[in-house]
């Protein structure tokens, strides 16, 4: 059963992480709730699908995803009464797949997403310091909820010095053979960061 913790992230630092590892464009379309079960159309890049979620008891939920023709999957995306876009960045940081979302449709949100296998392994994770406050226990922060409803009102996400160095580390350590750390890429990410933010970068 998978669950899914949710994270804001600074706007600054997504954008930092867009620039550097791109992001494609996802748009799904949500239908109604119905008892126990919820369904979507998922379209990314070449690939459409309807997926079928199932509510356990343990609060988890049961994904069933069935690739269907694009044609398909944009006829029901005409007809579903809640939309989104978004552009997804993909990356590896703190041993897991970490996925970077910016909405566009219906409004500017960026919103980290992390998947697990299980209740267990969601509760054991210990997110990076570049994650912003966690609103997974907020529904209105559900892709589904933020489709059918509105966006929700979005808080300043404060950001740090000691956030931006870890996730520049993240970043700089992507190869597994050691690279020398560019000290000017690194400062000019931290001054357009600390621009972005109105705050004073400061000094080594």
């Amino acid at each position: 059963m998978s669950t899914t913790r949710r994270f804001l992230i600074a706007p600054s630092l997504a954008r930092l992480l867009r620039r550097d590892r791109g992001g494609g464009r996802v748009t799904e379309g949500h239908f109604p709730n119905q008892t126990g079960r919820s369904s979507h159309v998922h379209l990314d890049g070449d690939t459409s699908s309807l997926v079928l979620l199932t509510a356990a008891d343990d609060g988890s939920q049961l994904e069933e995803r069935t690739e269907v023709p694009r044609a398909h999957a944009e006829a029901l995306l005409d007809v579903a009464p809640g939309k989104v876009d978004y552009a997804r960045t993909r990356l590896n940081a703190a041993g897991r797949e970490i996925w970077v979302d910016r909405f566009v449709t219906p409004g500017p949100l960026d919103l980290i997403q992390v998947n697990f296998d299980n209740q267990e392994e969601a509760s054991r994770f210990a997110p990076p310091a570049w994650f912003g406050p966690e609103v997974t226990s907020d529904a209105a922060f559900q892709t589904r909820s933020i489709a059918l409803n509105e966006l929700p009102p979005v808080p300043d996400v404060p950001l740090s010095n000691a956030a931006l160095d870890e996730l520049l580390d993240a970043l700089e350590n992507r190869f597994s053979s050691p690279r020398p750390v560019s000290s000017g890429r690194r400062d000019e990410a931290r001054r357009r960061t600390s621009n972005a933010s109105g705050e004073t970068p400061s000094r080594p």
